[in-house]
């Protein structure tokens, strides 16, 4: 069988020609555009990461249990987006600590993805 390079190896690579090579040859407007592009490589790299390691189905598991315990939701379908439907329709106390801690856990993995240094500060 034939050696095929993961798809995070090849963005990974990419990416870091594209920061090594092309964008230190860059200026002004061109060099913005391409540290955008390789921003946007290194978040889809760190998502293809997580779903390596189980995290959105880990994260998706604590939501519904967090819905089922308050009979809230299909858990058939997407648990964030029925936490944001119950959270909406005023279903849910906001005062409630386990309602902060399942938001947290969706606002850090998130953050993990699109701005890991945010959550060193």
């Amino acid at each position: 069988m034939i050696n095929q390079p993961e798809t995070r190896d090849l963005l990974t690579e990419a990416r870091r020609v594209l920061l090594d090579s092309v964008a230190v040859e860059l200026t002004g407007e061109h060099k913005y555009q391409a540290l955008m592009v390789a921003n946007a490589m290194g978040m889809a790299i760190r998502e293809l990461e997580q779903r390596e390691q189980g995290e959105p189905e880990q994260t998706n598991r604590a939501v519904r249990a967090f819905l089922a315990e308050r009979s809230l939701g299909d858990t058939a379908s997407e648990p964030e987006a029925e936490l944001a439907l119950a959270i909406r329709e005023r279903r849910l106390d906001g005062a409630d600590p386990a309602l902060r801690s399942a938001l947290r856990s969706l606002t850090e993995a998130r953050l993990r993805i699109n701005n890991p240094g945010f959550l060193k500060r």
